[in-house]
């Protein structure tokens, strides 16, 4: 095919969605001149809003002062992040902090720091990281080796991790709750049950992600899960990584969605948030007792050669600062009260099998026949036709799902939003879900 008869962006033409030319508060401009409410926070990352003149400045005055710098340099920008994160974001005992630009970037990182880990406490049969069912933790191959994303994994499967999955914390459809009201804590058991039969003395670390974010739609368990699935981790001397590369720097609101329910991880990868899209920059960010070993024998962690940047760093501060300062993680809980109270009126769709969430992140997961929970053919592609509906009405959603879980409608809108917008976010969702299932009524016999 002709590249004129290509669309010149992406690379590879996926799906018709606007040309954005701008964005301002929760909004985003299209080229043909109309404004789009942001309920997706674009992919859950805006949290302050769009076009904060003062993170600009402060970018600006970052790279005359300081384009580039090697991530083993220390810079004052680099210095200062790290001073607010400890003093104002983390909990003891995180405070080592390792940045690079992704949050794909920063699970790599996790798994690398769990193997030198486990090779500097001179354990080297200990190299597997065991990830979870309906999960995601980025498009590296090492990130999707412990993702449970059906559709991102299914081409690559020859070159990832051959560890198998924990079962997932999903009481809608886990198969482990079936007849029970509500989770029995089997998906913890069957967690120690994979360490245990592929040999505690192998495992490294095990990852996830505190509340499932887009791929599992807002999964939030019920409050003894975190504490049990610690102690089996401590139990087999076993590093616990959570990711929180959505829920990080208040979306759920709390600083950090592992706080619900006081649990204390070896290791924390944060991103989106960090910097509310202003600019690329994450962070792996664990304790003394997990870097020790490694400085003892001598040992470093591999880097970007722009993580860490220092233009990125001082968006990070300014952005950090601006949500403390706005008290935007109380406005997050509070809203997303709101938020979680305007979509119970969604759950009387004939439709709808489940809406789930906290704070500002919550999805409504779409089933074709409720009493049994079966789902629309993949072929339908209900999701995309419900994002294209809201977009269509002047709201952009966010697909969530894992390919095999599909038919999930994400909601993050930025923490600045106001209770009118989210009457409109709503309105709109169900306004676009009954458009989108109406469009496949040719399938109803199927």
């Amino acid at each position: 095919m002709s590249r004129d008869r290509l669309p010149a962006w992406p690379a590879v033409p996926s799906g018709q969605f606007p040309e954005f030319v701008g964005a301002s508060g929760v909004w985003l401009h299209t080229a043909d001149g109309r404004k789009i409410l942001d309920a997706a926070g674009q992919a859950c990352v805006a949290n302050i809003g769009y076009g904060r003149k003062e993170v600009a400045a402060v970018a600006a005055r970052a790279l005359e002062d300081f384009t580039h710098a090697l991530p083993p340099f220390a810079t004052p920008q680099r210095l200062q992040l790290v001073e607010t994160l400890r003093s104002k974001w983390l909990p003891l005992p995180l405070t080592r902090i390792h940045l690079v630009n992704s949050g794909s970037e920063a699970t790599d990182a996790a798994i690398r720091l769990a193997r030198s880990y486990q090779l500097c406490k001179g354990r080297p049969e200990r190299w597997k990281v065991i990830g979870r069912e309906a999960s995601y933790h980025g498009v590296t191959l090492g990130a999707l080796g412990v993702s449970g994303h059906h559709a991102r994994r299914k081409d690559f499967t020859p070159l990832l991790s051959k560890v198998p999955l924990a079962p997932a914390c999903y009481p809608l459809r886990c198969e482990l709750c079936a007849g029970q009201q509500g989770c029995n804590l089997r998906c913890a058991d069957g967690l120690e049950a994979l360490i245990e039969s592929e040999g505690s003395d192998t495992v490294a670390a095990f990852i996830g992600e505190a509340i499932v974010g887009t791929s599992g739609g807002a999964l939030v368990p019920p409050d003894d899960y975190w504490p049990r699935v610690q102690a089996i981790c401590r139990q087999h001397d076993i590093l616990l990584i959570i990711d929180e590369v959505i829920t990080g720097f208040g979306r759920t609101g709390r600083r950090f969605a592992f706080e619900h329910w006081g649990i204390k991880p070896d290791v924390v990868l944060a991103a989106k948030g960090f910097t509310g899209g202003y600019a690329p920059l994450a962070a792996v960010i664990t304790t003394d007792a997990v870097i020790a070993p490694l400085v003892e024998n001598g040992e470093t962690m591999m880097f970007h050669t722009c993580g860490g940047h220092p233009a990125a760093c001082a968006v990070a501060n300014e952005v950090l600062e601006i949500i403390d300062r706005e008290g935007l993680i109380e406005r997050a809980a509070q809203l997303g009260a709101y938020l979680g109270l305007k979509l119970e009126q969604l759950r009387d769709h004939t439709h709808v099998a489940q809406v789930r969430g906290r704070g500002l992140l919550w999805a409504v997961e779409l089933v074709r026949d409720k009493s049994t929970l079966e789902r629309f053919p993949e072929k339908a592609g209900l999701t995309l036709a419900v994002v294209q509906a809201g977009l269509e009405r002047g709201v952009l959603f966010y697909f969530g799902g894992t390919g095999e879980h599909r038919d999930i409608i994400c909601l993050a809108p930025a923490f600045i939003i106001d209770t009118a917008a989210i009457d409109t976010m709503v309105d709109v969702l169900g306004q676009s879900i009954d458009a989108a299932i109406a469009g496949l009524g040719f399938i109803s016999g199927d």
